[in-house]
C-alpha cells in the first residue's frame, strides 16, 4: 500500500466515544436531541468535548439494539450504520 493510500485510510477512519455516568433525565435529553435531529432530516451535530461531528442521516440505515446482563450490570446498546454515497445511481437508455 502506498503512503498516499495510508493517508486516505487514516482520513476516512474516525472514532469518537462518549461514556459517562449521568442522570436519567440527561440521558433522555441527549436521546431526544438526537431523535429531533434525525426527524428534521437535516444535518445533525454532536460535540465530543473539543471534537465535533456533523452528518446527514440517510432515509434508510441498519438499526441494531442489544441488551445484555452481566451479574448485577445491565447494558443496552443502540447502533445505527449506513454508507455515505456521494452520487445517486442514474441509468439512462438510448432510444
Amino acid at each position: 500500500m502506498s503512503p498516499e493510500a495510508d493517508d486516505d485510510a487514516e482520513e476516512s477512519e474516525r472514532e469518537l466515544e462518549y461514556e459517562h455516568h449521568i442522570a436519567r433525565e440527561d440521558v433522555i435529553t441527549h436521546l431526544e436531541s438526537l431523535v429531533d435531529g434525525f426527524r428534521d432530516g437535516g444535518t445533525v451535530t454532536i460535540a465530543f468535548g473539543d471534537e465535533t461531528v456533523e452528518f446527514e442521516p440517510p432515509e434508510h440505515m441498519a438499526f441494531e439494539m442489544e441488551y445484555e446482563e452481566h451479574g448485577d450490570e445491565r447494558e443496552l446498546e443502540f447502533e445505527l450504520e449506513w454508507r455515505v454515497q456521494d452520487e445517486d445511481l442514474e441509468i439512462e437508455t438510448a432510444e
